[in-house]
């Protein structure tokens, strides 16, 4: 005789399958077209933030940054440890709307030629439990992945992955970056807006 069995079975209503609405993030079903841009956002003895590549797709770009970080003369071993603790602490891009950014806030941006901008701290989209949510306006920054990694006592690195939407113009973008944590003032890079709307006419579904 058994003692232990398992409950039956419960009757459920097929769950509605949901797409996830383009400004959120990339598509799962799409295969998007890797672009090489390589651009130094920052640099300096002690910070690097660079602009690696990006991964277009129809309706947006994930942009992929690399940070990195060392110690270095001048700088005392706390002021090193203080940052270093700064740079894995996943909170310290996490902010109150309403309220002065702090220092520790890592922040990055986008302008267009037309005066558009959008940022990290702006906000995500919000909407009341409707699906599928209703489409917001554009353009729209966020953070969509990332991690981190440490070389000892000697190097620390990041990796922030970041959803544009929609696919920015087929013309010159400016990529902002300021972190007044680590002295980066807020600084403007040109990237290639042509290169990215011309990879994402390569972007291809999983299946047809």
């Amino acid at each position: 005789m058994d003692f232990f069995t398992a409950p039956p079975a419960r009757d459920r209503e097929p769950e509605e399958e949901r797409t996830l609405p383009p400004w959120l993030g990339p598509p799962d079903t799409v295969l998007g077209r890797v672009v090489d841009i390589s651009r130094t956002l920052f640099h300096s003895e002690a910070l690097a933030i660079v602009l690696t590549s990006a991964i277009a797709f129809p309706e947006g770009v994930k942009l992929d940054v690399r940070i990195a970080a060392r110690p270095v003369e001048g700088v005392n071993k706390d002021t090193w440890w203080e940052r270093r603790d700064l740079m894995f602490d996943r909170g310290h891009h996490r902010f109150r709307p309403g309220r002065s950014l702090e220092d520790e806030v890592l922040r990055f941006g986008v302008r267009f030629p037309d005066g558009g901008k959008a940022t990290t701290v702006d906000g995500r989209p919000r909407y009341d439990g409707e699906w599928p949510p209703p489409r917001p306006d554009g353009p729209i920054l966020q953070q969509h992945g990332g991690g981190g990694g440490s070389g000892g006592d000697h190097l620390v690195s990041l990796n922030w992955k970041l959803w544009l939407w929609p696919l920015p113009p087929a013309e010159p973008f400016e990529v902002a970056v300021e972190w007044p944590a680590f002295d980066v003032p807020l600084t403007f890079t040109e990237v290639d807006g042509a290169a990215i709307a011309a990879a994402a006419e390569h972007a291809r579904p999983y299946w047809p």
